[in-house]
Parts: structure tokens; sequence; C-alpha cells
């Protein structure tokens, strides 16, 4: 599974028609990037805290939660909301 890589947004009622197509791609390497960076610097911290506070019940899930988060980003895509009230209209589309 691979996270989206365009995001659609589509604003529409009777004073403005806005749409914008804001590309992804080209934001994930610099999260990667930023995120192997912090991963190292933070990584001694993040397992003596681990070490310390193992018994405390939200040690956990907080732990392997980032595998979780990781597959709900990657889940969004094909994802699409559109919400319609009289003229008004809204879409967002993760592609």
């Amino acid at each position: 599974m691979w996270p989206p890589l365009i995001l659609r947004l589509r604003i529409k009622n009777t004073n403005h028609n806005f749409g914008l197509w804001l590309p992804l791609f080209l934001v994930w390497p610099i999260l990667l990037v930023l995120g192997i960076i912090l991963g190292i610097i933070l990584l001694p911290f993040l397992l003596i805290a681990a070490v310390l506070f193992w018994h405390l019940w939200w040690v956990r899930p907080l732990l392997f939660g980032m595998p979780v988060l990781c597959q709900l980003l990657c889940a969004l895509r094909g994802l699409k909301v559109e919400i319609e009230q009289n003229s008004e209209r809204f879409l967002v589309h993760f592609w």
C-alpha cells in the first residue's frame, strides 16, 4: 500500500467556485527525511522512556500505534468525501 499522492479540494457555492490540486508526492519525501532525522535523534530517549515506563498502561499502545498510524495514512488513498447542501458543495478526494 502506498500513501495518497494527490489531494483534490473543491469548494463550490453561489459566490465562489474554488478548486485545488495538491501534489502530496512532493511532501512525502520531505516528511520521510524529517522523520528519519527525528527518529535518529529521539531513539535513545524513546528507548530509555520505554524501559522506565513500560509498566504504565499508556506506553504500550503508544509504541505499538506507530505501524497502525502508517496503515491508516496509506488507507486514505481512494477516500472521497463529498458534502452537498442546497447550492453549496465541498469535495475532498485523496488519489
